[in-house]
């Protein structure tokens, strides 16, 4: 073969691998998309933001992202601009049943915002959960309010030999390929990594105004509140159908002004903290942060949930609060 004839040659293989290539990242449910999955891609989108995430945990470069509908797992991660770009897609199974679980046995997959609270090794578990599993905390502080009830929603593997399932077959759980499962646990940090469960993402530019953007600053207010020490502009901040499980606005009320009427001083620091508005659900946000209390005393670290709700005038305030 002549000098030009192999450079023909080569053009034409570079081609085909380049045509290959593109495929796979246009199709994440093909065969080879699946056994590349191991090979964790470089990013793959413009730098943007998902619609509803309005801040997330500096200290944790990832997140995941379930679209449901489409029956897409997105790991997304943060550039130091503050955007983010979808790092991989790859393709879940959901619930037999489809979209926003409700009671234990409905076989549908729940909605909401999520940490993957451990990792279940391959050898602790039934070959059905192929490489391992990453429960989830369902059900949430919101689940319970709405009286939801189940366990075991997990993001777990294949069965050994079986590449792939139905869109719809699980009974509750998200379901991915186990090459895709290996990779992506290098990006997950069990009792931090956030994992959004939503019908759809919406991909936004970078610093696209959220409608919920101004909840940060209705977080600083309760903080300057509570470290103030003045008790009606820290109730201020609750809502009408507060509870932390245990008691009501008002109970809750008579608590605070019992434990704080003697403090001389209080200091609230936050950090580490993920908001995101509750998907599937109106003028909620769901925040997690890490918090730091101190006062003349008491002293008390730890994490702590909240959820926030705009009220009909506006404003921001809080429905849920709880520890852990």
């Amino acid at each position: 073969m002549t000098l030009r004839g192999k450079r023909s040659l080569l053009a034409v293989v570079l081609l085909l691998l380049s045509f290959v290539e593109m495929s796979v990242s246009a199709d994440p449910a093909s065969p080879l998309a699946g056994a590349m999955a191991s090979a964790i891609i470089s990013p793959m989108s413009e730098p943007g933001v998902p619609a509803g995430l309005i801040f997330e945990n500096m200290q944790t470069p990832y997140l995941f992202w379930v679209e449901l509908e489409a029956g897409k797992l997105h790991l997304l991660e943060r550039q130091a601009s503050g955007s983010y770009v979808r790092r991989t897609t790859r393709p879940i199974s959901i619930g037999k049943n489809g979209i926003g679980k409700q009671v234990e046995g409905d076989l549908r997959t729940p909605v909401g915002v999520y940490q993957f609270t451990s990792f279940l090794a391959d050898e602790r578990l039934d070959d059905y959960y192929g490489a391992g599993a990453y429960p989830v905390n369902f059900p949430n502080s919101w689940d319970r309010l709405k009286q939801r009830s189940g366990h075991g929603i997990w993001l777990h593997g294949l069965p050994k030999g079986v590449e792939s399932r139905p869109p719809r077959d699980s009974e509750g759980c998200v379901i991915i390929d186990n090459p895709s499962f290996t990779a992506l646990s290098e990006f997950v940090t069990a009792g931090e990594s956030l994992v959004v469960l939503s019908r759809s993402m919406t991909w936004l530019a970078p610093g696209a105004v959220q409608p919920a953007g101004d909840i940060i600053e209705a977080i600083e207010g309760w903080r300057l509140a509570w470290e103030a020490n003045q008790h009606d502009d820290y109730m201020a901040n609750y809502h009408a159908d507060f509870s932390d499980s245990r008691r009501d606005l008002a109970q809750w009320s008579a608590y605070k002004q019992r434990v704080n009427r003697f403090k001389e001083s209080i200091n609230v620091s936050l950090s580490q903290m993920s908001v995101v508005e509750y998907p599937g659900e109106e003028n909620l946000v769901a925040v997690r942060l890490y918090q730091d209390y101190s006062s003349s005393n008491y002293q008390w670290h730890g994490w702590k949930h909240l959820l926030w709700r705009r009220d009909d005038v506006g404003v921001w305030r809080i429905l849920y609060e709880g520890n852990g």
